[in-house]
C-alpha cells in the first residue's frame, strides 16, 4: 500500500510539474484575469448554440479540419433566427484543460457493463482532443458561456507530440474574431 501512495505522490507530482510560465509553451499555466475582446458581431446559425473558428475565419460545424487549432463559441439558447453576438469584453471566469476520447464505432458494453473504445471494439480512441476551456461572463450577454479550443491528436497525419494548444495557436484559429487580453494589459 505504501509504495501505491508514493507511486501515486510521484506522479501528481510529475504532472504539477508541466505547469509553465512561458506563454508559448502547451503547458502555460494560465493566471487569473484574463478576459476576451470580440472584436466584431459573431453569428450564430439558427438552430445553433455554436459557432465554429478555425484559420481565422467561421467555419461550418462539418468543415473544421480536426487535426488543427479550431475554437467553439457556444451560448446557451438555441434560436430558430440568427443569434448576433455583440462587439465587447467578456471575463475569462475559469480556465480549464482537459482530454476527450471520442469513438467512431464503439461497440457494445462488455459483460462487467464498461464501454469499450474505439474502431471494432479495441481499446484506442478515434479521437483523442486536448481541449481549453474558456469560461466566459459578460453582463450585457449573459447568454455567452464558453469559448472552447481544441485539436484531434490521433487525426491521420497528426505527428505532433500529445499536446494542448498553445497561445499563439489559439490566437491564430480565432484570427481577428477574437483577442485573448492577459491580466496585466487588461487596465
Amino acid at each position: 500500500m505504501k509504495s501505491i501512495v508514493i507511486g501515486l505522490s510521484l506522479l501528481l507530482g510529475g504532472c504539477a510539474g508541466l505547469q509553465s510560465t512561458d506563454p508559448a509553451s502547451p503547458y502555460y499555466a494560465y493566471p487569473p484575469g484574463w478576459a476576451l475582446q470580440l472584436e466584431r458581431v459573431l453569428p450564430i446559425d439558427p438552430g445553433a448554440a455554436t459557432v465554429r473558428l478555425q484559420y481565422g475565419r467561421i467555419v461550418p460545424r462539418n468543415g473544421v479540419q480536426e487535426y488543427d487549432p479550431f475554437c467553439i463559441m457556444e451560448v446557451n439558447t438555441v434560436s430558430p433566427q440568427v443569434q448576433l453576438l455583440q462587439p465587447g469584453r467578456f471575463e475569462v471566469l475559469q480556465l480549464t484543460r482537459s482530454v476527450s476520447e471520442i469513438t467512431a464505432a464503439a461497440s457494445p458494453p462488455n459483460p462487467q457493463g464498461l464501454m469499450k473504445t474505439g474502431l471494432g471494439g479495441s481499446d484506442t480512441p478515434s479521437f483523442l482532443y486536448y481541449v481549453t476551456t474558456f469560461r466566459l461572463r459578460n453582463a450585457d450577454q449573459p447568454d455567452v458561456r464558453s469559448l472552447t479550443c481544441a485539436w484531434d491528436q490521433m487525426a491521420p497525419g497528426n505527428r505532433s507530440l500529445m499536446r494542448h494548444l498553445t497561445l499563439d495557436e489559439i490566437r491564430s484559429a480565432l484570427g481577428s474574431w477574437m483577442t485573448l487580453i492577459p491580466p496585466k494589459e487588461r487596465l
